[in-house]
This record gives structure tokens, C-alpha cells and sequence, in this order.
């Protein structure tokens, strides 16, 4: 979706959060660690590192272009057809990490994205060739994945785990359970 407005990109953003974060308090603490949201093995608490290493890569990648240099995209040494691998080695870096923790860490830099995309000029934001490191595309190409979009597809998986989790005991119940027989009357 392309947007016309900082306000409408602000607006999206601000409301993909807030379903992402409605979803997620649908999820009891003691199930935040439980393998099999998405990919190999990832927990809630893994979808919350992800998400806030996003936020952090963005971020460094928007410093780095203004202290002139050119940012590694998507994270030094990573292309980004390697970006799979990124994500797991992003979901092993915090697996030690409490899922409070990581919980709170999303949300700080959730603030510090939504902060810098505030304090943009639209031209900055809507505009290509506004910024050396970003090349034809605009900054608001950048800030999409790593936001708004980013908690859509989040909140989907989130969705789509609970669904599963909530059919899977009574698929199991009727999987080992004997057929009743009928009798004929």
C-alpha cells in the first residue's frame, strides 16, 4: 500500500501495533516459551526478539546514513537473501532472554521508531532520493517491513498458532478416542 500522507504511515503503524499487541496479551506468560509458533521452533518470546531486532537494525541503519556512511543492509556481513539465517541467529541470540524482557525491550523500541518516524519531515519520509543510503526507494520502504507490516504478519502468526494450539487437544481426543458404535434402532 502506498501512502500519501506521514500521518496515514503514522496511523497504520500506530494500529497494526495495537492489534499486534491485543493478540498477544491473549497469551498467557506461562505459554510465551512455548516452541512451535513459527519457523524452527520459535516461541512467542522469539517472535518479541525478532521484532525489536528489526526495530534496532532500522534504527542503526538510519544513524549510520547520517553519519554518513553506508548502512549494511540488512545487517552487517548479511545479504538479504541470507535474511532466514539472520532470523535464526536473531532468535538464538535472545533464547536466553525472558519473554518480560524481550516483551518490554519490543515496546521501547516500538517508541523509538514511532518517535523517529514522527519526527520526520513527509518529504523525508514519502520522497525518494531523500536520503544517500536509500538509493530511488523512500525511507518509508525502510520503515514499513520493520514496522506496520512487520506486526501485521506477527499478529497473523500469532492467530494462526492459537488456532492450532486450541484444535490440537481435541483433535488429539478424538484422534485416540474409540468411535462410539451405533446400534440400530
Amino acid at each position: 500500500m502506498r501512502f500519501t500522507s506521514k500521518s496515514e504511515r503514522v496511523e497504520r503503524i500506530e494500529r497494526e501495533h495495537a492489534a499486534f499487541i491485543t493478540g498477544l496479551a491473549t497469551i498467557p506468560p506461562s505459554r510465551r516459551r512455548v516452541e512451535g509458533v513459527w519457523g524452527d521452533g520459535w516461541t512467542v518470546a522469539d517472535l518479541l526478539a525478532h521484532l525489536a531486532e528489526w526495530h534496532r537494525m532500522l534504527l542503526r541503519w538510519v544513524e549510520d546514513g547520517r553519519a554518513g556512511r553506508t548502512p549494511e543492509l540488512p545487517a552487517p556481513g548479511v545479504t538479504w537473501r541470507e535474511t532466514p539465517a539472520l532470523n535464526r541467529e536473531i532468535q538464538h541470540r535472545f533464547a536466553r532472554r525472558s519473554a518480560v524482557r524481550l516483551e518490554i525491550e519490543f515496546e521501547r523500541t516500538y517508541v523509538q521508531v514511532l518517535e523517529f518516524v514522527r519526527g520526520l519531515r513527509e518529504k523525508q519520509l514519502l520522497e525518494s532520493g531523500q536520503f544517500a543510503w536509500t538509493r530511488k526507494l523512500t525511507l518509508a520502504s525502510y520503515i514499513a517491513p520493520n514496522t506496520c507490516t512487520h506486526y501485521s504478519a506477527a499478529r497473523r502468526i500469532l492467530l494462526r498458532w492459537l488456532r492450532s494450539t486450541a484444535a490440537a487437544p481435541r483433535a488429539r481426543a478424538c484422534a485416540t478416542s474409540k468411535p462410539e458404535r451405533r446400534t440400530r434402532r
